[in-house]
């Protein structure tokens, strides 16, 4: 089994390293087809519009095609995406091959993440799970160094993407079929309605650490630079803090399978509150231990969540969840960047710090009252 989900993770990481390398590739392009920064950010976005669009009818697509299907389809639409890029220059075309895109990551994303955790042992549930998320993290410095080797000019990169692509799907195929439980319909209901009302507390941390992290990639060097660092630092803020995020994955999943995850999540939670507070109050001294334990909780509370959703679904139901989590995590990476820049315009730099304790703190606030309030009966 260990073979199988090494291989998996494999296929999985080269899917994601492609996607992540496919981002600043199409920025880069587009300003060299000379479209505006307005136009380059709009359709920039476009693949995560793509992405939501496709999320809610994963588990019916699973309920057809299988699993393993439905992440082939995903790859091979990604494949061929790459391949239309690098056969034309019609932005116009490039628009709706961004939506396809998006729609092909909604199928991988959410088929990997429930091919792996549905197939993840109970008592290692959580470091498994955390050793996924560290190397998923790496395919996004594996992306723009292919970009780097690959160039970016031409149709080269993007076939480079393509090959890449096809790897991760032949890397997938030599895995075997998924475990028979992944598309029963499980014991929990498959609606995504359903899960959502249920699993609230999960899905709000992982909504903060996606709001937090987007913020982390776009606004942490504006903050660093504002406060009087360099450009190298600046950015090299950036790298520890995600370094952290990485590691936290691993280190607080680990710890879950020995301790209780609810009192994991609170320190997690807190810590979240507290330490960007030191990048105000520490920065003139050493704010890289700051970063590092920021990271490492804001990990922790996104693979808390995760394998919370993982212990309490199996099957449609987990796919659904899977799903849920993929959306939601993108929702607070879209919200996050425009919500902390208006935190930033009115506070100064003094505003990216606030802005973050304080969406960690409204949403401990609400997890806790989600916490105290009585569930009906039979909600689990």
């Amino acid at each position: 089994m260990l073979i199988r989900l090494s291989i998996v993770i494999a296929s999985a990481f080269f899917g994601s390293g492609a996607f992540w390398m496919f981002l600043p590739l199409l920025s880069v392009s587009l300003r060299g087809e000379g479209v505006g920064d307005f136009w380059v950010g709009v359709i920039s976005g476009l693949p995560w519009v793509g992405l939501l669009a496709m999320s809610s009818f994963i588990p019916a697509i699973i309920r057809r095609v299988g699993l393993k299907r439905m992440i082939l389809i995903g790859m091979s639409a990604c494949t061929l995406v790459f391949m239309c890029f690098a056969m034309t220059r019609d932005v116009r075309l490039w628009s709706l091959l961004c939506l396809v895109m998006g729609a092909a990551l909604s199928l991988r994303w959410a088929g990997m993440d429930t091919w792996m955790n549905g197939s993840f042992p109970a008592h290692l549930r959580g470091r498994l799970t955390g050793l996924y998320e560290l190397i998923l993290s790496g395919s996004m410095a594996v992306g723009p160094g292919i970009l780097a080797l690959s160039g970016s000019s031409g149709s080269t990169p993007f076939l480079a993407g393509a090959a890449v692509t096809a790897c991760a799907a032949i890397t997938l195929g030599i895995a075997g079929k998924e475990a028979p439980h992944a598309t029963a319909p499980g014991t929990n209901p498959a609606r995504q309605r359903d899960i959502l009302l249920h699993e609230k507390a999960a899905f709000i941390g992982i909504f903060v650490v996606g709001l937090t992290e987007a913020c982390n990639l776009s606004l942490l060097p504006l903050f660093g630079l504002s406060r009087g660092l360099s450009v190298h630092l600046s950015a090299l803020l950036v790298v520890v803090v995600q370094s952290g995020v990485a590691a936290g994955a691993l280190v607080i999943g680990s710890l879950a399978d020995h301790m209780d995850v609810t009192r994991l999540r609170n320190i997690s939670a807190c810590a979240m509150i507290v330490l960007p507070l030191g990048l105000v109050f520490g920065l003139k001294t050493e704010p890289w231990p700051w970063l590092i334990v920021w990271g490492l909780a804001q990990g922790g509370v996104f693979t808390l969540g995760i394998v919370r959703l993982a212990s309490r679904h199996t099957g449609l139901g987990l796919a659904s969840a899977m799903s849920l989590s993929m959306v939601i995590y993108t929702l607070g990476g879209i919200a996050g960047p425009p919500a902390l820049g208006l935190c930033m315009s009115l506070l100064g730099p003094r505003g990216f710090a606030f802005g973050l304790a304080g969406a960690a703190l409204a949403s401990t606030f609400a997890i806790l009252l989600i916490r105290s309030t009585p569930r009906p009966a039979g909600t689990g």
